[in-house]
């Protein structure tokens, strides 16, 4: 019995010898530290030792400390491609903030290495990295280099507050019994605004284009500004353009006479927004109807500067219907053009004239 627990101890103290003789082959890098501290490397090669200088001795050493203040036993970080990665040094970040988004992308000096990139709202919601694409399989694993982007795919350019700031001219002008020079407008005086709220809904999301449905409410005014010393009046059998009078019967000249109607509007638009760069960032064309909330004309004279204000319907048609279109331009501001498909005065109370619009939207 004595015999063969011998036996086995030098079999066991033989088998240890011959591990160790295994591990210790290979390069090794020794730094000792004082008389208590000592720190090994040991790898296959001289080749796995180079390799360190890609990683950040420091911040390894940090975490490891981070570790024995949280246990008395000993600590462990397993390092490889993928748990590795936050120790790499010469780390790049890149921040771009492009149409209201924060884009930051990490680039990693490794082989193989893959490019995380994080895209977020200006209103800070929770990132998203290519990291979390299922799409990421192992057979990508081979590309020397490979970017991974995940987008908002469709932005909405239009969602939110809108200011348009345009001028208004005559699309069609049938005078009819009306001289056309008394009703003619002024094209830089003649100005259209609107403010309103859009409300988009995605449709389509993809790649490059998304499509989406614009809801939108706004007040706008037409502001008209006539020519010459000519105002509108409302008589009996319909408007009239004439000059206003003097005491003396002489006409009243005027450095303003114009008439302005406000409407509240509806308009519902299809949206198409292109997120790949170019010069044209998305294109929006749809219908809008509007209801007259108030109409009166402004005169204000040329010598004493005296003004008049005079509140009237002006025989203007209650209801506004038209087609919109939107232009929207990269890192500029967006186009529009609104063109009524009714006349701005009822039928056989006034020129049978329509109106369109054209401007920027801020």
């Amino acid at each position: 019995m004595k015999t063969t627990i011998i036996s086995f101890f030098l079999a066991f103290l033989a088998f240890t010898a011959h591990a160790e003789k295994q591990t210790v082959q290979g390069d090794s890098l020794i730094i000792q530290f004082g008389n208590n501290t000592r720190m090994v490397i040991h790898a296959k090669d001289k080749a796995g030792i180079a390799q360190l200088k890609n990683y950040d001795l420091n911040k390894i050493v940090s975490d490891m400390g981070m570790t024995l203040d949280s246990n008395n036993r000993e600590s462990y970080i397993f390092i490889n491609e993928k748990t590795g990665r936050k120790y790499l040094k010469d780390t790049v970040l890149t921040i771009r903030r492009e149409n209201g988004k924060i884009q930051i992308t990490v680039t990693e000096p490794k082989v193989n290495a893959r490019i995380d990139t994080t895209t977020v709202g200006s209103t800070g919601q929770r990132p998203s990295t290519s990291n979390d694409d299922s799409n990421n399989s192992d057979s990508n694993n081979s590309d020397d280099y490979r970017q991974v982007v995940r987008r908002k795919r469709y932005e909405r350019p239009r969602s939110g507050f809108n200011i348009n700031l345009g001028l208004s001219v005559y699309s069609q002008n049938d005078p009819g019994a009306y001289n056309p020079q008394d009703y003619d407008l002024r094209t830089i005086g003649s100005r259209f605004v609107s403010l309103g709220m859009v409300k988009s809904v995605p449709l389509a999301r993809g790649r490059n284009t998304s499509l989406g449905l614009d809801f939108g409410l706004d007040v706008s005014w037409y502001n008209l500004m006539f020519e010459g010393n000519n105002t509108v009046r409302k008589d009996i059998t319909g408007v009239a353009f004439s000059n206003v009078l003097d005491n003396a019967g002489q006409p009243i000249n005027f450095s303003k006479s114009k008439l302005t109607a406000s409407y509240l509007n509806g308009s519902l638009m299809p949206t198409l927004a292109f997120h790949r760069g170019g010069f044209i960032s998305h294109l929006s064309a749809g219908l809008y109807a509007g209801f007259r909330l108030g109409s009166y004309t402004k005169t204000k004279t040329a010598d004493a500067g005296r003004k008049e204000r005079l509140h009237s319907n002006y025989y203007l048609e209650n209801l506004r219907t038209g087609v919109a279109v939107e232009l929207g331009i990269r890192n500029f501001v967006d186009l529009f053009v609104n063109y009524d498909l009714g006349n701005l005065y009822e039928q056989g109370k006034g020129p049978a004239v329509k109106m369109v619009s054209f401007g920027i939207r801020l």
